[in-house]
C-alpha cells in the first residue's frame, strides 16, 4: 500500500506530512492535521466496554474506524483536486473534467461522512451512558442517528458539557449546511454545470453550481473547516470521556 511504502512522514503522492504514530484502531499514520491524540484517547476508554455493552461498542468501534478512514479519503480527494486545477485549469478537456467532478464528489461525500460518523460514535457512547435516552437496537434506532438527532439529545441529556456545546456550534455553522446541501445534491440529484466569466471585472472566473468558485482553493478552504471542526469535537469528546468513562 502507498501510505506504508512511502519515506516516513510523508504521503504517496501529495506534499503532506504524516503522524510517526499509527491509529489504535486502523494501524495507519494519518495526515498530521488529524487529531491523533484525542481520538485514540476517547477510543482507549471506550474499549474497556466492549464485553459489558457489547452492542453498542460494535457501533462505536465502526464509526470510529470510519471518522479516520473517510478524513483520509477526503484529504487525498483535496489534494487531487487542487492538483487537476494547478494543471489543468478550471475548465480542463472533458477527460480531465471528468477526473475533477469525480475528486469533487469523493471530497463532498467523504468529508460530510466524517461528520456523520463522528456524531454515530457519539451517539453510540451515549447509549453506553444512558441507554434509555440514547435507544440503539434495532436497525431503525440507528437509521435515524444523524448530526442533528445526535446535538439534539446531547443537549437534552448533557446539557452545559464542551461536546453539547461543540455539537451545536458545528450544527448551526454555514459551513456544515452548504457542505451537507451540496453532499446531497451530487449524491442524489445531479453534477452542477460550470459557468464561465469572459470580459468585465469577473473575467477569468468559473463558478460550479449557483455560487461555489472553481480554483485552486475551492477543496482546500474547506477541509480546513473540516480538520477545525473535528479537532474541535474531539478536544470536548476527550474531555467528555475523561469524566463520564475514566
Amino acid at each position: 500500500m502507498c501510505l506504508d511504502s512511502s519515506p516516513k512522514g510523508t504521503k504517496c503522492g501529495s506534499n503532506s506530512t504524516m503522524s510517526n504514530q499509527p491509529l489504535s484502531t486502523i494501524g495507519i499514520r494519518m495526515p498530521q492535521e488529524f487529531p491523533t491524540k484525542p481520538y485514540d484517547a476517547v477510543y482507549s476508554r471506550l474499549v474497556n466496554k466492549k464485553d459489558s455493552h457489547s452492542d453498542s461498542f460494535r457501533e462505536f468501534v465502526s464509526a470510529w474506524n470510519t471518522v479516520a478512514y473517510r478524513f483520509l479519503s477526503c484529504d487525498e480527494h483535496d489534494q487531487a483536486f487542487s492538483e487537476s486545477v494547478k494543471r489543468f485549469g478550471k475548465t480542463p478537456p472533458p477527460l480531465e473534467r471528468y477526473v475533477q467532478e469525480r475528486e469533487l464528489y469523493g471530497f463532498f461525500v467523504t468529508g460530510f461522512s466524517v461528520i456523520e460518523s463522528f456524531c454515530h460514535g457519539m451517539f453510540a457512547i451515549g447509549s453506553i451512558l444512558k441507554p434509555e435516552k440514547f435507544p440503539f437496537v434495532t436497525p431503525d434506532d440507528k437509521r435515524k442517528v444523524s448530526p442533528e438527532v445526535t446535538a439534539d439529545k446531547f443537549g437534552k441529556v448533557f446539557s452545559g458539557e464542551s461536546i453539547t456545546t461543540a455539537l451545536h456550534s458545528m450544527r448551526r455553522s454555514q459551513d456544515f449546511r452548504d457542505w451537507k446541501n451540496m453532499r446531497n445534491i451530487l449524491s442524489h440529484r445531479s453534477t452542477p454545470g460550470r459557468h464561465g466569466f469572459f470580459g468585465g471585472d469577473r473575467n477569468g472566473e468559473v463558478i460550479w453550481g449557483e455560487k461555489t468558485p472553481i480554483d485552486e482553493s475551492t477543496t482546500a478552504s474547506r477541509f480546513r473547516w473540516l480538520v477545525d471542526t473535528l479537532d474541535d469535537l474531539l478536544e470536548a469528546a476527550d474531555k467528555f470521556t475523561s469524566v463520564k468513562l475514566p
